[in-house]
């Protein structure tokens, strides 16, 4: 596509598409406490966002292959339209259970929003004007993101944690109609055969898996058979999609792609970065309510430094990506967002929110110097006709090393809950403000005590993953973007204007 208006509009509609990403990440992630503390269940808390994730993960492979096959346009709307969907059915949710569905059903189709976004990037901007198309993006998620804690949280006190799903509606629509006014894509007429055994075999193995670890080690333990048959038929559904993935005509996920190293190395870092990103969404807030006292706003303003962060650190990576290489800016932002996580895991329930605000900032520095180089250097290493399946890696792993995550370690938060309240106590009673100012003192004390010891813990394992990223860093390939570009990439910008053009 080439630079003017019909190309500055469509970028707005993927800007509005990010904007939706943004909101869903942090002015629902504000909300969730509340909404606990509303329907029930803090010990299913990790389920809203295990669900979400279950179900955005195990299809992000699938959309990248469908954008390849069938066109981004199409296959974008599709994501969108699923994911304002399940927003809605959020929206009007009865039970915690139903909520629980609903979000499987909103992460279907957000499976498909940012990664066909991100691809279509890529298709219509060269590979110089990508790093500074990064700042832009980037600013999208610093505005929405800290409009979303603050707006999450106001809707949230004022109006009802309901509102917070239906403010994605609006943005959604006005997305998917710019895009089908103002871009035009070739269609391809040959036929396609979709590979729905590896995306079945792969969804399975990681539900099995999120099972064991939520359901399986709160009811029967953690040793006991049941538990351990779970997680040996999670391993067996893995080994399935990775013998369909070997021998199918188009695979869901190619796993040739993994022979380039950049790829494999990246993806292996994605896994360390969900940890960060989305154990700090689903728990940062909990000890915001929980254990310093605040409400969904004050939950909001400490998330809010991690949005601020992230983009000043990405622009700025880049902005100089094609001078330095992608290999000084991981290990930077591994380096930064371990420190944020020693330092959230040194709160307590004396510590100022300003503490964990200066927490998060460094967190989301260390994922803005991460975020840039990860996504830029799997879209550039490989040729125009696999770079949605590729872009879709980057997305997949990110969310499969948050989902287990998030489970696993909402089982840690269950057991040292259950250990130290006994099986009875509601530690509900902690995230709503009017129950807390009933509770006797020391009751309340104790669910206090009982929940930042279960976070500090969280904390500490969020620091190893993000120590792990390091390592993650130093053996990432050296070289230039250029000596690491796929050569179609290097020899010309891409066919993006052969096959996205204006209307």
């Amino acid at each position: 596509m080439e630079p003017g208006r019909p190309r500055q509009l469509v970028t707005a509609a993927l800007v509005l598409g990010m904007f939706l990403a943004a909101i869903e990440a942090t002015a629902v992630g504000t909300a969730m406490p509340t909404v606990v503390a509303d329907l029930g269940g803090v010990a299913r808390y990790s389920w809203v966002f295990s669900a979400y994730l279950l179900a955005s993960t195990t299809t992000v492979p699938m959309y990248g292959k469908l954008a390849d096959l069938f066109g981004r346009r199409r296959i974008y709307a599709i994501g969108v339209g699923l994911f304002l969907l399940g927003a809605a059915l959020c929206g009007t949710a009865t039970t915690f259970n139903q909520l629980i569905v609903y979000r499987a059903l909103q992460g279907l189709g957000a499976g498909g929003v940012l990664p066909v976004a991100s691809t279509l990037v890529s298709d219509i901007y060269t590979l110089e004007e990508r790093g500074r198309m990064q700042g832009v993006f980037s600013g999208v998620w610093a505005v929405s993101s800290l409009v979303g804690p603050a707006a999450g949280g106001l809707i949230t006190d004022l109006l009802s944690w309901r509102w917070v799903f239906y403010l994605n509606i609006p943005f959604g629509m006005a997305s998917v109609a710019m895009l089908f006014l103002f871009l035009r894509e070739e269609t391809r007429g040959r036929k396609h055969r979709l590979d729905l055994l590896g995306t079945f075999s792969l969804t399975a193995s990681v539900a099995v898996l999120l099972l064991a670890l939520l359901e399986g080690t709160e009811i029967w333990g953690w040793t006991d058979l049941r538990t351990t048959g779970m997680i040996l038929a999670s391993g067996l559904g893995l080994a399935v999609f990775l013998w369909q993935e070997r021998r199918a005509p188009e695979p869901m996920l190619p796993l040739d792609l993994f022979e380039n190293r950049v790829i494999a190395v990246a993806s292996l870092g994605n896994l360390f970065m969900g940890t960060m990103l989305f154990c700090a969404a689903a728990f940062v807030p909990m000890f915001a309510q929980g254990v310093l006292g605040g409400t969904a706003i004050d939950a909001g303003m400490i998330l809010a430094p991690m949005s601020i962060g992230w983009p000043i650190a990405s622009t700025t990576s880049g902005w100089l990506l094609t001078r330095f290489g992608y290999r000084p800016f991981i290990l930077a932002g591994a380096g930064v967002g371990t420190v944020g996580c020693l330092v959230l895991a040194s709160a307590d329930a004396q510590s100022s929110r300003a503490f964990l605000m200066v927490a998060m900032f460094l967190l989301g520095t260390g994922l803005g110097f991460l975020s840039t180089p990860y996504l830029l250097a799997v879209q550039n290493a490989v040729p125009w006709k696999r770079r949605g399946v590729a872009t879709s890696t980057v997305q997949f792993f990110r969310t499969i090393g948050g989902a287990i995550a998030v489970a696993a370690l909402g089982a840690v938060l269950n057991a040292h809950l259950a250990s130290r309240l006994g099986e009875d106590v509601d530690a509900n009673v902690a995230l709503d403000p009017d129950l807390r100012s009933r509770v006797p003192a020391e009751r309340l004390q104790d669910l206090v005590t009982g929940l930042e010891g279960g976070l500090t813990t969280i904390y500490l394992v969020m620091a190893g993953m993000a120590f792990l990223g390091i390592v993650v860093g130093v053996i990432f390939p050296r070289g230039s973007v250029a000596s690491q570009a796929h050569a179609e990439v290097r020899d010309r910008s891409g066919p993006g204007s052969r096959s996205h053009q204006s209307r």
